[in-house]
């Protein structure tokens, strides 16, 4: 019974690669989002008049829907293959 070793590493590099991504990246890109979403112009972060915050930047809101987008298609496509792995991939 011999062993294997290429294919035990080729497997194990993907799941660390996928584990990195969906493990550490997505929630990193939830942070990217909420931190866009906190956006303002430097320096203002409550209006001198009425002291009410002051609104998003539209770029830092593309980029938190952007984002926000992203983690709902990566968890989408996680249930898509939960659901119909089989008829995907085979097997």
């Amino acid at each position: 019974m011999e062993i294997d070793v290429g294919g035990i590493l080729n497997s194990l590099w993907q799941v660390v690669v996928v584990g990195l991504l969906f493990g550490a990246g997505l929630p990193a890109l939830f942070a990217l989002g909420m931190r866009s979403l906190a956006s303002v112009p430097a320096g203002h972060r409550l209006d001198p008049e009425s002291n009410a915050p002051v609104p998003t930047t539209p770029v830092g809101r593309a980029v938190a829907y952007l984002c926000f987008g992203l983690c709902v298609a990566a968890a989408l496509f996680g249930v898509v293959v939960i659901v119909f792995g089989k008829q995907i991939f085979g097997g």
